[in-house]
């Protein structure tokens, strides 16, 4: 059984050194990237859902451009608390962020509802740390895809993983798996990078056998967000600063994305991730304190 342990002090120094060593081209190329794919990212909140408004997929920026900004980013998160790249639900208040992710997982996992030896995929898989442990708690077979070349490589290198499959991939084009191949897919906050949901969605429906499941945690406007409201926008800024996320929009246009492509929808639930993310924040003020 594999052990999911904190960050610890050697993994944050090993993540000093890689920033450090960092080529000035990935550097600047992160720098600029960053600044260009959140400035007017998309957003669509109740009241343009209510007045029948489309919602405004993500467009700034290229794949290339995408990946470029992750290289640095998961480098960045070691630094922290969410290497795994996503802030948690708050399942249990008392817990620390990585305790929130395993006991998430757990949920996730059980959702799935698979058997060992199911191939289930891992949409925007990362460095693959979900996988393992969804290895762990379901027994499957694991794939993973996901747009940063450099952390396929990283997941590869996991001898936790081995028998696990990792590609790079986008999920805003056609998915190079045959129909009908996975039981089940989850995403764990990637697809605020969709470029089409619904499009993403029928994708995923293809690959998946009949009556396969597909479980999504993202970031999603809930019915009291407020765009007007400074402290709502200081939730989200601060989100998106330490997940990087793209898209922000109203939770019913993800569930009609899934009724729309054919998907039976059997549970759509608000969980707020508010005490993670301020935990988060505190701990990465200290940092920028210090440097």
């Amino acid at each position: 059984m594999t052990q999911h342990q904190p960050t610890t002090t050697l993994d944050r120094l090993k993540a000093f050194r890689d920033l450090w060593r960092l080529p000035d081209a990935d550097y600047h190329a992160y720098m600029g990237t960053y600044s260009e794919l959140f400035v007017d990212s998309p957003e669509n909140t109740k009241a343009d859902y209510e007045l029948g408004i489309p919602m405004k997929g993500y467009s700034q920026g290229s794949s290339d451009e995408i990946s470029r900004l992750y290289k640095v980013i998961h480098i960045m998160c070691t630094l922290g608390s969410v290497e795994k790249m996503y802030m948690p639900p708050t399942v249990d208040p008392t817990k620390s962020v990585l305790d929130n992710q395993i006991l998430f997982e757990r949920i996730v996992a059980d959702d799935l509802d698979v058997r060992p030896g199911a191939k289930v995929l891992d949409l925007g898989c990362g460095c693959g740390a979900i996988a393992e442990h969804m290895a762990e708690l379901t027994g499957a077979e694991l794939f993973g895809i996901n747009i940063d070349r450099s952390q396929i490589a990283k997941a590869w290198r996991n001898p936790n993983l081995n028998g696990a499959n990792f590609n790079v991939g986008d999920f805003n084009v056609p998915l190079n798996f045959p129909d009908e191949t996975f039981d089940a897919v989850y995403a764990i906050q990637p697809m605020t990078y969709v470029t089409n949901l619904e499009a993403t969605c029928r994708e995923v429906l293809r690959v998946l056998k009949p009556g396969g499941r597909f479980v999504v945690n993202d970031v999603a406007a809930l019915d009291a967000y407020d765009r007007d409201n400074e402290h709502h926008r200081r939730l989200i800024q601060d989100t998106r600063e330490l997940t990087v996320f793209g898209g922000f929009w109203y939770y019913r246009y993800w569930e009609d994305a899934y009724r729309a492509t054919g998907f039976e929808l059997l549970d759509s639930e608000g969980r707020s991730a508010v005490e993670m993310i301020k935990r988060e924040v505190s701990l990465y003020a200290k940092y920028e304190a210090a440097v």
